[in-house]
Parts: structure tokens; C-alpha cells; sequence
């Protein structure tokens, strides 16, 4: 049975969804302040009969931008409803989407990633009602994107986008390092990043007098943040261990496989010399010229078009048995308030606006959940590489407390994990006993 959180306690997940994840954090979303622009009738100015309806989201990079101008498409095409836009940072998002429920007036659409939804429909928050009203049809949908909104056999969402891990690679530097394609396995990506790896003599990483104190060029970067640990979570998946669930009341998970994923990443950085330590942006550097291929989803796509660097993108690397890779959502979804038909129709209209014109929203390099919206990203540069990635993406659970079990920020199970893997070379098993622990803490409280 679903349990009832009593207001005070309700306050006080407020701070522990404070250190919510996305998917996404070197990620332009991750990013930022807030921003609750809207077109010439913001607020109820101006709005004359229209019925006003509040969206918040949590983007604060060129997403942000390109959803602020689909709110204002919406506004503009019609009289009927305005659509008051709010977004920024998840983390603040959440603590006053939690505020706002204990005073009454939460916004009629809340943006999240599926696995916050478990949390927030614990505590009775969210209104899957609403998503009955929209009449949504699986067959429009990918079964990754459709799947991420429901909890415990309930619907409580609307598919926005999909996304997943990819590799980034300058197309200038492979071809003087003659390569003609980007690596597809494990042993052709540790090849490929140690001759294109140089120290300030000019020296290769898989040359005889290769200097590891003195690169001017790197191989290969990652950002080493709790993105490490979605990096681990698709390589377990590789090797057909998939150890996080929704209902998990303890991690039950193959000890070397984990060891194998962990020792994976640890070689690329301290063994082979190939990942810049430390990193924080790997985009940054690439972008910078100091990096030949890169890590991270196609949030990154629009600052890459952005620059003068002849870039593609592929599928992450196979490193073990088979295809898979770390890959998130977003949703929409309802916050429980009592609206009327006007306002239940507004929140209907323009839902089901913004799904039929998804097309647009792939120029924000996320990937739209909508059949229709995919097919518009698959025009667009670099993308295909993500699109191929779904069939075989692995997802974060929606567990009643994924928001602690999976926080980005400090202290968080997943995030010490990750510097301990990349940051201070930790051994591999210790990691994999320490997060264990870590994880069962949280689980047993």
C-alpha cells in the first residue's frame, strides 16, 4: 500500500530531493539559474480571457531556449490559453514545486525524469488522472520513452524526450591519426585514444618515450561526475547485469562485473594515460581543441554546431558481451490541484500541442519520445548516433528513493563511487562494497 507523507515529512524530502540528478549534469540543464520568461502576456497582464496555465522545467542550457520559444509559438498561434513558463535548475525546481504543494498552488505541468516519479508518487502528489484526459496511444510512442512514465502499473506522465550516453569525436584529428571511423568496441576505442593521445614532444601514448606528465592532446575525456557511475550502469549492462530495480530492498549485484566496468574506466585514466584527470567539462575541452573524442549526450549538440570543430558522433563503445548503454527521459507530469474544466481543457490543449509539434524540440539536441517528433530529429546532424543507442538503453529505476539512492550531489552513494573510481583510483572491490553499503543504508531506513 502506498504510503501517506504527512506534510512535515514532506518538507523534509524537500532536502533530499535538493540533491536530485538528472540525467544530464555536465549537461547544459545542470547548469544556470532560473528563468521564468514568457512572451509579452506574462503573468495575467494582458492575458484578457485567456485561461493561464504554469509549466516549470529544469532547463537552463540551449534547451531552456528552445522551449521557451515553443511556450511562446503556443501563445502567439492561439487566444484561448497562455502558458506561463517557468525553468530552472532541477535542484531549486523540486524544493519549490514542494513548497508550493504545502501552500495550494503547485503549477498544472511539472517536467521531470522517470526516476523521480516513484518518490513524488509516494507521496501522493502527482494527479495521474490527467494523463487519462489526454488520450495518449502507446503506438506513437518509443516503448523506452512510454515505459518511463509509469510507477507501480500507473500512468502518471506525458513522454517528452529520450537520451542517452554517446561518443563525440573531431573528424580532423582521427583522419591525421589515420583512423577513418570513429571505435565500435572496447580494445578499437583504448587503440584509437592512445594514438591520438600526444605529449608536448610529440609523442603518442603508445609510443616508445611518451611522456604522461606532459599531454597537450588527449585521447579521450568523460566529465567525472556521477556521469561515471551511468558509464558503469551501462557497463554492467553489457554484461547482462542489471542489479537496480524499483522495488529493491537490497543491491544484489555480481561483484566482478562491477569490478570489470570499474577497472575499465580507472584503465583509460591512470593506466593508459588517455582521459584527462579531473576533468569537469569534457566538452569544453574538446571544443578547446584538447581533446580528439568525448563522453556525453546530445545535450552537447548544440554548443558542438555552435563551433568550428568537424565533429560526428557515434553509439558508445561495446566494451563486454552486448550493446547497452545509460540512457534518461523526461517527462511531463500533473501536480495534484483542483482545477476546473476550463483549466483541465487549457492543460489538454496545450500537452497535446507541444507533443504534435516535438519536431521542434529535437533542435535542442534532445531526442522527442513521439514517433513523429524522432523522425524530425533523424534529419538532424549527429543525432542518429543516440537514436540507434535506445533499443539497448538502460534506465535509472523510479524507486521510491532513487532521488537519494542515485543524488548527484554530494554526500551520494553513486557520486562517491565515481571518485573513488576516477578521481583516487580506489580499488575496484572496495568501490563495489562501498557502495553496496552505501545504497543499503538508504534502503533499510
Amino acid at each position: 500500500m502506498r504510503k501517506k507523507f504527512g506534510w512535515l515529512q514532506t518538507v523534509a524530502l524537500a532536502v533530499i530531493i535538493s540533491m536530485i540528478a538528472v540525467g544530464c549534469a555536465s549537461d547544459p540543464k545542470n547548469s544556470g539559474g532560473g528563468n521564468g520568461a514568457s512572451d509579452n502576456n506574462a503573468g495575467g497582464a494582458g492575458t484578457g480571457e485567456k485561461v493561464r496555465i504554469d509549466y516549470w522545467g529544469g532547463w537552463t542550457g540551449a534547451d531552456l531556449n528552445t522551449m521557451q520559444e515553443l511556450v511562446n509559438q503556443f501563445n502567439r498561434e492561439q487566444n484561448e490559453v497562455h502558458v506561463e513558463f517557468t525553468s530552472m535548475q532541477w535542484t531549486p525546481l523540486f524544493t519549490k514545486f514542494l513548497t508550493e504543494v504545502r501552500g495550494g498552488n503547485p503549477p498544472e505541468i511539472l517536467a521531470m525524469h522517470p526516476f523521480e516519479l516513484g518518490q513524488f508518487a509516494e507521496m501522493n502528489v502527482l494527479d495521474a488522472r490527467m494523463v487519462n484526459e489526454l488520450n495518449l496511444n502507446k503506438d506513437d510512442y518509443s516503448d523506452f520513452a512510454w515505459e518511463g512514465t509509469f510507477y507501480g502499473g500507473t500512468q502518471y506522465g506525458v513522454p517528452l524526450d529520450v537520451h542517452t550516453h554517446g561518443l563525440f569525436y573531431n573528424k580532423a584529428m582521427l583522419e591525421e591519426a589515420g583512423f577513418s571511423a570513429p571505435p565500435k568496441t572496447g580494445e578499437e576505442l583504448i587503440a584509437m585514444a592512445r594514438k591520438l593521445t600526444i605529449d608536448t614532444n610529440g609523442k603518442r601514448a603508445d609510443e616508445d618515450g611518451f611522456d604522461p606528465n606532459n599531454i597537450k592532446q588527449y585521447g579521450l575525456s568523460f566529465n567525472m561526475n556521477h556521469h561515471i557511475f551511468y558509464q558503469i550502469l551501462g557497463l554492467l549492462a553489457q554484461q547482462n547485469e542489471r542489479p537496480f530495480t524499483e522495488d529493491m530492498t537490497a543491491i544484489e549485484m555480481d561483484e566482478q562485473k562491477f569490478v570489470n566496468a570499474v577497472k575499465f574506466l580507472q584503465d583509460l585514466v591512470f593506466k593508459y594515460n588517455v582521459v584527462p584527470k579531473g576533468e569537469k567539462s569534457a566538452v569544453d575541452s574538446f571544443v578547446g581543441g584538447n581533446v580528439a573524442m568525448f563522453v556525453d549526450g546530445p545535450w552537447q549538440i548544440p554548443k558542438l554546431a555552435g563551433s568550428d570543430i568537424e565533429w560526428g558522433s557515434a553509439p558508445y563503445p561495446q566494451v563486454f558481451e552486448q550493446p547497452a548503454v545509460w540512457g534518461a527521459a523526461e517527462i511531463l507530469t500533473f501536480p495534484k490541484k483542483d482545477l476546473d474544466d476550463k483549466k483541465k481543457q487549457a492543460v489538454v490543449k496545450f500537452v497535446t500541442w507541444l507533443d504534435q509539434n516535438s519536431g521542434g524540440w529535437a533542435q535542442s539536441g534532445q531526442l522527442p519520445s513521439s514517433k513523429a517528433g524522432m523522425e524530425v530529429a533523424k534529419g538532424l546532424e549527429g543525432r542518429d548516433a543516440f537514436i540507434q543507442s535506445l533499443d539497448y538503453s538502460v534506465m535509472l529505476p523510479a524507486h521510491p528513493k532513487s532521488t537519494q539512492l542515485f543524488s548527484s550531489t554530494a554526500p551520494s552513494p553513486i557520486l562517491t563511487a565515481a571518485q573513488d573510481a576516477v578521481l583516487n583510483n580506489k580499488d575496484a572491490s572496495a568501490i563495489a562494497a562501498q557502495l553496496k553499503k552505501d545504497m543499503e543504508a538508504i534502503l533499510a531506513d
